[in-house]
């Protein structure tokens, strides 16, 4: 007897493309950009690069450079 697969449930989160601008914001935040060059290259709310950039240290951030 043959048994019907059910396709999987899609998983319920953030998309690639979210991730992706993410990780953009997180280089470029190491890299020594400004919040407000970052917000312009990436083109999201300075809301969204402030809430990832919180987590990293100033002196981090200038030690990369």
């Amino acid at each position: 007897m043959i048994k019907e697969t059910t396709p999987p449930k899609p998983i319920k989160g953030p998309s690639i493309k979210d991730l992706l601008r993410d990780l953009m914001i997180i280089q470029l935040g190491a890299a020594g950009l400004t919040q407000h060059q970052i917000r312009e290259i990436v083109g999201v709310d300075i809301y969204r690069v402030n809430r990832i950039l919180k987590h990293f240290n100033k002196v981090d951030r200038k030690r990369s450079t």
